[in-house]
């Protein structure tokens, strides 16, 4: 493992252990440290506050009542008063600055969580971890409180309860110095307190929300309902009723699963509160004695009484903690999240500076992650570089699982794949993936205008015009260009004011992206059905431009079309997961074996006017 990535896996373990407070507090301190230690300042004055105001009133009252004895105010007196004032101003103040200086500190960190959380889903080229059960439920209950800001509101919360709280800790110091047994006695009894009221406010809130985990297939459903992308299929088919129950049941199942076994809860809470109530009797029970036996002047009384009520901060539960706690949460799947994309294999060798590209496939098996089928198994291939490959078979032969492969979008669950004679384990992801230029069956269709949604197939490129020009002659997009109301400025979706795009016309967009990263660079052409929006003719017309466009790399093609394949240099035939023949065009057809069969077939529902793929 390499040193960064080991000490990431070890952060993210150790912080799994921590408690929710400790971890924000951590990663407050690497998002903004200066702000971060003046806000501990301000919470620290915050609290240090009510019990200086405890003692200064007890002085003011003690020195009151030796001036109405005199019949004047003492210059001290007066002193104390300003004090008094000073410190009750700071009461008002401290707190909104705090939380003012808390929401702008909050505000960077939810900012940083949102990099952190993006660089880590895209860092690992294996996909397998990201497609984890595992993964997809941290990233669920991370993305929900990316959405809810609950960063920020732990960074808020933490700043209001950290002031209530010291403030309960600086009045039970001022108590010891009256009897240190009985501030620990007070100290005991509203802690106990806390402790059971904040367990009981906690249930109350899951019982209510249920967890983001478990809500994840509920807010799938309501996603489903709620936005365009299936609003087809819901119309269509009338499923609203039917999305609508189901979201019901998994949301009842959720929050049924978060639900609290509450069997003497009542009595717990009353018996933690008649122990409050006792322990701060008591105190003044043994203040009141002391004042009247004379050993307590009225001044200390006043000090001491007001110190004691101070506690009370102890037990008050506000939203606030539930704040900290979600938020201490999520941000312990951040770290967690960073360590399961973060994890890669050691490597055993050094990858090459350059790649010709020959590229072998030695012994490969592979089985997609939690299923116990072989997609491919005992697969031996060998590409040489600046040839055109076609990969045909039936359904579920394993061409896609093939290509994804290739990318190193997945690792083989045995053999290897060979670069060069490198492993392709040993490659670093980042320069292996700028020497694939890839077009997949689902290629994202990006809400961009149309010159982006070409140059990033390779955005570091410096873009040109006359770049531009011959990426769309390449691509057969003249035409589409010369038609849109802001030719390469024009924004692709309806959704942002833009235009839509025929299926046959994004299919050209998508490889004029992947001609765009030969031209950057890339030295492989990777194509899985890349023209199944076009007919027979627009097809036909296109591989010539695809193929003199992709004079000298590498070009491995999935298609069902045989009026395609037959055009690469060499054909391979997978079935069951393995390599069953291979050739050109007229060495298969003159085997009569699987491919033969399969081009007939084709040839002769075309022949009757049929198109199949």
């Amino acid at each position: 493992m390499e040193d960064g990535t080991g000490a990431r896996a070890a952060a993210a373990r150790r912080t799994r252990w921590k408690a929710p407070i400790v971890v924000l507090a951590g990663d407050m301190l690497r998002t903004d440290r200066a702000s971060t230690v003046g806000l501990a300042a301000l919470i620290a004055l915050g609290a240090v506050l009510p019990a200086t105001l405890a003692v200064t009133s007890g002085v003011l009252a003690g020195s009151l009542l030796d001036s109405g004895s005199q019949g004047a105010l003492a210059p001290d007196t007066v002193v104390v008063a300003l004090l008094l004032a000073v410190v009750f101003l700071l009461l008002q103040v401290v707190a909104p600055v705090a939380q003012a200086v808390a929401e702008s500190l909050g505000r960077r960190l939810d900012r940083s969580v949102s990099r952190r959380v993006m660089a880590a889903l895209g860092r690992p080229a294996d996909v397998a971890r990201l497609e984890a059960p595992e993964t997809a439920g941290l990233v669920s209950g991370i993305t929900g409180g990316l959405a809810g800001s609950c960063a920020r509101d732990a960074v808020v919360g933490a700043a209001g309860i950290g002031i209530v709280r010291g403030g309960a800790v600086c009045g039970a110091l001022v108590l010891f110095a009256y009897r240190w047994w009985l501030a620990v006695l007070l100290l005991a009894a509203y802690g106990y307190a806390m402790v059971i009221v904040s367990r009981i406010y906690q249930a109350a809130l899951e019982s209510a929300e249920g967890t983001p985990a478990l809500m994840r297939r509920a807010m799938y459903l309501k996603d489903t309902l709620c936005t365009p992308a299936a609003a087809k299929d819901v119309r269509t088919f009338g499923l609203t009723d039917w999305l609508l129950g189901r979201y019901t049941a998994e949301w009842s199942a959720a929050i049924g699963h978060a639900r609290r076994d509450r069997t003497g809860v009542g009595r717990v809470s009353l018996r933690s509160g008649l122990v409050v109530l006792a322990v701060q009797g008591l105190t003044f029970v043994l203040l009141a004695r002391d004042m009247m036996g004379g050993d307590l002047s009225i001044g200390r009384f006043t000090a001491f009484a007001v110190a004691s009520t101070g506690l009370l901060g102890l037990s008050i539960v506000t939203p606030d903690l539930l704040n900290i706690a979600v938020g201490g949460t999520m941000l312990k799947a951040v770290a967690e999240l960073e360590e399961r994309t973060g994890r890669w294999a050691g490597r055993t060798g050094n990858a090459p500076a350059g790649f010709r590209g020959t590229i072998v496939f030695e012994g490969v098996g592979f089985r997609y992650p939690g299923s116990g089928s072989w997609v491919l198994r005992d697969l031996h291939l060998t590409i040489p570089a600046g040839t055109s490959l076609a990969v045909v078979g039936v359904n579920g032969a394993g061409k896609t699982t093939l290509v994804k492969l290739l990318c190193g979008l997945y690792r083989p669950t045995e053999g290897r794949v060979l670069v060069d004679g490198v492993d392709l384990r040993d490659i670093d992801p980042e320069l292996w993936a700028r020497r694939c230029a890839a077009l997949f069956q689902d290629w994202i269709r990006w809400s961009l205008p149309l010159r982006d949604n070409v140059v990033l197939g390779a955005p570091e490129q410096p873009v040109t015009d006359e770049a531009l020009e011959r990426t769309a002659r390449a691509a057969g997009l003249t035409d589409l260009v010369a038609g849109l109301p802001d030719g390469w400025s024009t924004v692709l979706s309806r959704e942002f004011g833009g235009v839509d795009l025929s299926g046959g016309q994004w299919q050209r967009v998508g490889l004029a992206r992947a001609l765009w990263a030969l031209s950057g660079g890339a030295g492989i052409l990777l194509l899985d059905e890349p023209s199944a929006a076009l007919d027979v003719r627009g097809e036909t017309e296109l591989y010539d431009q695809l193929l003199r466009a992709a004079a000298g790399k590498t070009v491995v093609l999935i298609s069902h079309r045989f009026s395609t394949v037959r055009h690469a240099d060499r054909i391979v035939v997978l079935d069951g997961g393995a390599v069953v023949e291979q050739g050109n065009h007229l060495a298969l057809m003159a085997a009569n074996g699987l491919y033969a069969r399969m081009f007939r077939v084709q040839a002769e529902r075309f022949t009757a006017g049929t198109e199949t793929r």
